[in-house]
């Protein structure tokens, strides 16, 4: 999606002033009981808390007043969080590096290291065994286009100072132009590197007779850090349009609740229009898909909400779990603010 991505439609937020929370009215054991977890899970999304709460974040920025888009956090195994974004900056803010930042609260992030300065966007972070980690973004490379890179960091002292200690650029499949907006699905790992078997979601940008189209989705593997296959994902992209969202299809990430597995994509109407982006949720185990729209206290929070993550993470202090949501909201209607969108909600 970033090639795509015009300065004019970037937004950029100032955090607003925490409200005053209303009451909840507590659900009953009776509710609780019998809401499916589709229920639950949509509520969870779709209901940002309160900004007086001390769980949301609107135009979220880290300690040196850098915006924090498309912002995807992890559990720190030493404790807390790390989280993985991109920055634009430059003259017309054309340019996009990504960060390493850590947090104690989900809500307040502290930059540790820029893990790619120059023409890199769209991050995800996943641990693996033996104490390293995987990146995977979309990387600009002159006379090439975007293409998906993934980076593994054997430590957490490699990944705070920026050292890793492998890298593999994956090749265009089926577009000539752009790859990109990566989700690592899963990892085996064979006690190496060079023994292991990635699989990754991301998106290409189409061609059809030498002229550029809407980005599409597809799933590829990767053997032994060597190896690449993919395969495009034609009937979620049917389903997809079947949504009235026929633009782009890009960002999403795979996610357990409830113990069931479950998806959450992000979908344009209109090809070119930053102003027509969607959220929906798809349970994997029928393949429906829901559409999500976001409020607060009962008003719209955006109009137009991009780049979807969610994640089950344990709760700020430790005590019990939280379902965490990021998004990168392009408009935004008061008390929101454009720019990323940060909450969680206690389980």
């Amino acid at each position: 999606m970033l090639a795509l991505w015009p300065a004019a439609a970037r937004a950029t937020g100032v955090p607003t002033a925490p409200q005053p929370c209303p009451t909840p009215t507590p659900a009953t054991d009776v509710a609780l009981q019998t809401e499916s977890p589709l229920t639950q899970l949509q509520d969870l999304i779709e209901d940002v808390p309160c900004t007086g709460g001390g769980s949301v974040s609107y135009g979220t920025t880290d300690n040196l007043g850098e915006s924090m888009d498309v912002l995807d956090p992890i559990a720190d195994p030493a404790g807390g969080y790390l989280g993985v974004y991109h920055t634009e900056f430059g003259p017309e803010a054309w340019e996009f590096r990504i960060s390493l930042a850590q947090s104690s609260d989900l809500i307040h992030w502290t930059q540790i290291v820029v893990l790619d300065p120059l023409g890199a966007s769209m991050p995800t972070l996943r641990t693996v065994p033996g104490g390293g980690f995987l990146l995977a973004y979309e990387k600009k490379i002159p006379r090439v286009g975007n293409i998906v890179r993934l980076r593994y960091y054997r430590s957490p002292a490699q990944l705070q100072t920026g050292h890793f200690a492998a890298q593999r650029d994956l090749p265009h499949t089926f577009s000539p132009y752009n790859d990109g907006t990566p989700t690592i699905l899963s990892v085996t790992w064979h006690h190496a590197l060079a023994r292991s078997v990635i699989h990754i979601g991301f998106h290409y940008e189409t061609e059809a007779r030498g002229t550029r189209g809407p980005d599409r989705e597809a799933i590829g593997t990767l053997v032994d850090f060597k190896r690449w296959t993919a395969h495009p994902e034609k009937p979620l992209d049917l389903a997809l349009d079947r949504q009235g969202l026929s633009g782009s299809h890009g960002d999403w990430r795979q996610f357990s609740f409830a113990g069931d597995r479950w998806r959450i994509y992000e979908g344009q109407g209109t090809w070119g229009n930053f102003g027509s982006w969607r959220v929906v949720l798809q349970d994997t185990s029928t393949g429906q898909l829901y559409p999500l729209t976001l409020s607060s206290d009962a008003q719209a929070v955006s109009g137009s909400v991009a780049n979807p993550v969610v994640a089950v993470l344990p709760a700020p202090g430790g005590n019990g779990q939280v379902l965490v949501v990021t998004l990168y909201l392009f408009t935004a209607d008061p008390p929101a603010v454009a720019g990323e969108l940060v909450y969680y909600q206690p389980l």
